[in-house]
């Protein structure tokens, strides 16, 4: 148990005008690459499973935000086969959603309390804005200016 106190201590904290760690992500038919920002405007990176209902409830609300181009979003699926996530998606219509996989292991620089986290990235790769929890559709206008 000490051990895994102190490597949640020893964690880097993601804060807002912090660097975004490197992250590595797969796509739904598993080529893997390293995630960059959007090199114009900003990008809504969201962390989320489908066992979490927090998650399944904000995912239309980030479609819509996309949809609608006033903001990058990616939705990475933190730990489930893409099979499973694939019908999920397909079931709730969210394909104007970019979706991307994380597997925990790839997730080490990024201290996520709980699902669904979404960070706010500027095209220079530093935090804008955390939110741990769902976004509201306010937010996710006031993200989106």
């Amino acid at each position: 148990m000490f051990a895994a106190l102190l490597t949640l201590l020893t964690l880097p904290a993601l804060a807002v005008g912090s660097a975004a760690p490197p992250l590595t992500l797969s796509d739904s038919q598993g080529r893997v690459s390293r995630f960059k920002p959007a090199a114009k405007g900003v990008t809504l990176l969201n962390f989320w499973a489908t066992w979490c209902p927090p998650c399944r409830e904000e995912l239309p609300r980030l479609d819509a935000a996309q949809r609608s181009g006033k903001l990058n979003v990616v939705a990475v699926n933190v730990g489930e086969s893409p099979a499973g996530v694939l019908s999920f998606w397909k079931e709730n219509q969210l394909g104007g959603l970019p979706l991307t996989f994380a597997r925990t292991a790839d997730l080490r620089g990024w201290p996520l309390p709980g699902l669904p986290t979404s960070v706010l990235l500027g095209a220079d790769g530093k935090v804008r804005a955390l939110k741990f929890g769902p976004l509201t559709a306010a937010e996710l206008e006031k993200w989106g200016k």
